[in-house]
């Protein structure tokens, strides 16, 4: 084996093949081996032989079981209103839906086009109309379309493109209406040079506001149709809130393949949380669509349409098996409001918010378990109200579990012993030794609290929460899915610390998501499949791999955790090997009397093998960075195995009685 050797200014530094400090091979991936900004001059570079490393020798006892189990809610995610994240994940593909002047984003990853460009533009007969965006009795936010025919029988109106249609899928086109004249309503659908659904009349519109929705069937696939809503004149049509929803979308609003790859995800629990809580009202998103006006997402910019708020993800969480995770709004909010909003989620349907969720059509209460109260929100005031806000919302029901804002109070102080998880958010979780320091600490804090125990929710985490323009692109590399992998290793060793942790974030999020959507197409990013490996673990007790090379952790390489099922009988090994070289390490099981009898080896790796970990999945490539499966071939209580270069490997080994 070769390593190169540097002759810096400060000293000597010896880099391995994979371009690491050789005594420093797993810290991140190849873009974060130089740490610092500054100046190196280098000379006398050359290749020094040396001895090959030694195989690690890893002991795992299985009667040295953790304090408490690993966590379904370790492999949370999280879904905020943020520039396109929530229009990625739903069914309603009309963009501009009602005709509001949107504001700037104020973050950016490709500016050019970032926000998706499908704007409303004339169509038919436009020289004998008129357009405006009337301010005057819009039905929804504070314009409506306005256009006016001067012609009988010319027929003019708007169109968008960028629909997509599967065909014998039925679309469900709905808008509001008002006119004056004699002017009747039509809709089609077209592209690819032919008719897809349509034409069809909607009806002549009245003096007031009324709701018009039509069916339209595809009779073909179409990934960039083009709506289009005409009125015949002569006369005057107004439009507002128009929305345009296939049959097959889940719950009547998402997207079914991101439902069902979310499933397939398996997450404990989801939150809906993000910065714009704290300048959120929650009650301007219940109800019925039409009523709801979009919203300015601050302080990520631009306009939420407002579709997809809390409760349409707390039935989205249902709907998959897991647990929703609410974040209140703390800034401005007295504790009597926020318990009303307990009391709307979860309260008895004869209970003044209770009556509120049935009247909007679900009488049953949704019995969310988990409140987080204020989002990054901190210091003396909010220290000194959290006992208010507690006991308030523990009023309108006892049975929640209540959560800090990120920046947590004292808890021997504050909270009045009703709060059951302090928060942190863990951006840069790729620096293992600084959240190791903080987590041992905690142990100690958490202990003998006031009103029992308390567990740390880490309510957002990733490798960044910003890094915006193109240097985030990073997140959907192989090398996020290695970082994050090892933050899995991590809170596993901690379970008795971490019992909930969200990743930042499910879908687009300018590649932070773990799903990528667009029109008619979806990929998964690295960190998907990393995730889903990782979510098998939940019920299972950590073990305490000890490599007797004495390595301190996290230097070791392969970086191990380990966890046995509740019923002794399942082993899972997870190693992650951040380096270019494949490791071969030897295993040893003390603590039983049987060995390994069968199992299954699932690996996350490039399919290509590159020697880099920059490599990600693409909308024309989504596959390349997935999820192999193969018997696992270790058996009896001593083995080897050898982990791949760039790869998350989980051992599940079933065990002899």
């Amino acid at each position: 084996m070769l390593c190169l050797v540097l002759a810096v200014a400060s000293g000597r530094v010896v880099l391995d093949s994979a371009g690491f400090e050789a005594d420093d091979v797993t810290v991140g991936y190849q873009r974060h081996a130089i740490r610092n900004a500054g100046v190196v001059w280098v000379d006398d570079v050359r290749p020094e032989p040396v001895e090959k490393a030694a195989s690690p020798n890893v002991e795992i006892d299985l009667s040295r079981r953790g304090p408490a189990p690993i966590d379904a809610k370790q492999c949370g995610q999280f879904i905020e209103p943020l520039c396109n994240m929530l229009p990625s994940a739903i069914a309603q593909q009309v963009a501009g839906d009602s005709f509001e002047e949107e504001p700037p984003w104020s973050v950016a990853f490709r500016p050019e086009i970032d926000r998706p460009h499908r704007l409303w533009y004339p169509s038919g007969a436009v020289h004998v109309a008129r357009y405006a965006l009337d301010t005057e009795k819009p039905f929804n936010g504070r314009r409506s379309q306005k256009i006016e025919i001067g012609v009988a029988h010319a027929r003019a109106g708007i169109s968008q493109d960028g629909f997509y249609t599967q065909a014998g899928v039925g679309y469900r086109l709905s808008l509001n209406m008002r006119g004056s004249g004699d002017v009747r309503v039509f809709a089609a659908l077209h592209g690819d040079g032919g008719t897809i659904a349509g034409p069809v009349e909607l009806g002549a519109p009245g003096a007031d506001w009324k709701k018009a929705a039509v069916a339209l069937k595809a009779m073909r696939t179409c990934n960039n149709g083009t709506l289009t809503i005409e009125a015949e004149g002569p006369g005057t049509l107004w439009l507002d809130r128009v929305y345009f929803i296939g049959d097959d979308a889940v719950l009547g609003l998402w997207r079914p393949d991101l439902v069902a790859a979310l499933k397939a995800l398996n997450p404990g629990i989801v939150r809906f949380g993000g910065s714009t809580i704290e300048e959120f009202n929650w009650q301007d998103c219940i109800g019925s669509w039409d009523r709801r006006a979009p919203y300015p997402v601050a302080p990520w910019g631009g306009l939420e349409a407002n579709f997809a708020g809390p409760e349409e993800l707390v039935q989205l969480c249902r709907h998959i098996g897991a647990e929703p995770l609410l974040c209140v709004r703390w800034s401005g909010r007295t504790p009597d409001q926020v318990a009303a909003e307990v009391e709307y989620y979860n309260g008895a349907a004869d209970t003044p918010m209770g009556r509120r969720r049935a009247a909007n059509g679900h009488p049953e209460p949704y019995g969310v378990k988990y409140w987080q109260i204020g989002n990054e929100v901190g210091g003396d005031e909010y220290n000194e109200s959290l006992a208010a806000f507690a006991r308030a919302m523990k009023a309108a029901d006892p049975s929640i579990k209540l959560i800090t804002s990120f920046g947590r109070p004292d808890l021997r102080k504050f909270g009045g012993g009703l709060i059951d998880y302090t928060s942190k958010h863990d951006y840069g979780c790729d620096n293992l030794r600084g959240l190791r320091e903080s987590y041992d600490a905690l142990r100690g804090e958490l202990r003998g609290l006031p009103g029992g125990p308390v567990r740390l929710a880490v309510t957002e985490w990733n490798t960044t929460g910003g890094d915006w323009g193109l240097g985030r692109n990073a997140l959907l590399t192989l090398g996020n899915a290695l970082s994050c992998a090892r933050y899995h290793n991590l809170i596993q060793r901690y379970a008795d610390v971490v019992e909930i942790a969200n990743r930042s974030n499910l879908c687009d999020s300018f590649c932070s998501g773990v799903i990528q959507t667009g029109p008619g197409w979806l990929y998964l990013a690295p960190t998907y499949y990393v995730q889903q490996l990782y979510s098998r673990a939940a019920g299972s007790s950590p073990l305490e791999p000890r490599d007797a090379s004495g390595v301190e952790w996290p230097m070791q390489a392969p970086d191990i955790s380990a966890a046995l099922s509740a019923d002794g009988r399942t082993l899972r090994i997870y190693a992650v090997n951040s380096t270019l070289r494949p490791i071969e390490v030897t295993f040893r099981l003390t603590g039983t009397t049987g060995g390994v009898k069968t199992g299954t080896v699932y690996v996350v790796r490039d399919r290509d093998r590159a020697p880099t970990a920059e490599v990600q999945n693409t909308r024309d490539d989504p596959q390349r960075i997935t999820t192999t499966t193969r018997p696992a071939e270790p058996r009896g209580a001593a083995f080897r195995y050898t982990f791949e270069p760039l790869s998350v490997t989980l051992l599940e080994l079933e065990l002899e009685n």
